[in-house]
């Protein structure tokens, strides 16, 4: 038979276990669609180091802010489609939805494009 002290561990054990998998609920709870105000876009010509006789496609890596509630956000984002691009610079100073995921933000255009970006540091907004 178990001692008191064992199962007072126990039970101390199961309510941490409880605690912490209520804080992931929470957590994944909080990764849903939000409204959103795009405050900044910048563009960057990714240009390759290699030459080729072949034409060269041009990637471009935008990076752009966007304000939900008090927080902003900042994303990276390549692609060498223009039309991409435009889209997201017609996006600024407009409201725009947006879904949070761990190190991801996936951000609607006005347009109803989807541009996935990856969470960067805000110096580079």
């Amino acid at each position: 038979m178990p001692s008191c002290r064992e199962l007072r561990q126990d039970i101390l054990l199961v309510v941490l276990l409880h605690a912490h998998g209520s804080a992931a609920v929470l957590a994944v709870s909080n990764e849903g669609q939000q409204s959103g105000k795009v405050l900044s876009v910048r563009k960057v010509l990714r240009t390759p180091y290699f030459t080729s006789r072949y034409p060269q496609i041009h990637y471009y890596v935008l990076y752009f802010a966007v304000r939900v509630a008090d927080q902003t956000y900042c994303g990276e984002y390549e692609t060498p489609v223009l039309e991409e691009v435009d889209d997201l610079f017609s996006a600024k100073n407009k409201d725009v939805e947006i879904v949070l995921k761990r190190k991801s933000l996936t951000l609607r255009t006005p347009k109803g494009r989807k541009i996935k970006a990856r969470l960067v540091d805000d110096n580079q907004c």
